[in-house]
């Protein structure tokens, strides 16, 4: 025969949540003391009792909010690397690229400047000429060859130069957020 305040299993198992969360016993300890005795003579509700117990049931059990809608864009956003600094830091170039520009002319004069760049263009003609196998490969002058290397020496100080800018000025390259 059954005590008069026992519980059946269907209405312990309705109460099993709360009284693993510990919230029965708070509000009322009667109950909770008539779900720990019917789990104490009851095999099927003791074994839903520890699968409700253990933390991987229960984490299972959770349910997450549904994301906002613009979790993908704001992502985008905080990874992409920022535009704005990137056309700065290419500016910074610019007074190089006109100082070389002013060499080349100072050295070869307006005339010359010209000259260089139609034997940039023809030498360019004569490669495409010879890779396709129609024409002999063309001849580098020696001079070509110094300013190539004067342009490359000018163009390695100027990415020191960059470098050094970029170090000295604190908040000109910002750092990316973190999500």
């Amino acid at each position: 025969m059954t005590e008069p305040n026992a519980l059946a299993c269907a209405r312990v198992r309705v109460l099993l949540e709360s009284y693993v969360d510990g919230d029965l016993a708070r509000d009322d300890a009667m109950r909770a003391d008539q779900v720990r005795n019917h789990l104490a003579g009851c095999a099927d509700c003791r074994r839903q009792h520890h699968q409700a117990a253990s933390v991987p049931f229960r984490l299972k059990a959770l349910t997450s909010p549904p994301p906002s809608e613009s979790l993908t864009a704001d992502v985008m956003q905080a990874i992409a690397p920022s535009r704005a600094s990137d056309r700065r830091a290419w500016t910074l170039l610019a007074p190089e690229a006109i100082l070389a520009s002013f060499i080349l002319w100072y050295l070869s004069g307006l005339d010359g400047l010209g000259s260089i760049a139609d034997g940039i263009f023809g030498d360019l003609q004569g490669l495409a000429g010879w890779g396709s196998g129609a024409g002999p490969m063309p001849s580098v002058p020696p001079v070509d060859v110094l300013l190539l290397l004067a342009l490359i020496a000018l163009t390695a100080i100027a990415a020191y130069h960059l470098s050094i800018l970029v170090q000295m000025a604190p908040g000109a390259m910002p750092t990316r957020r973190r999500v």
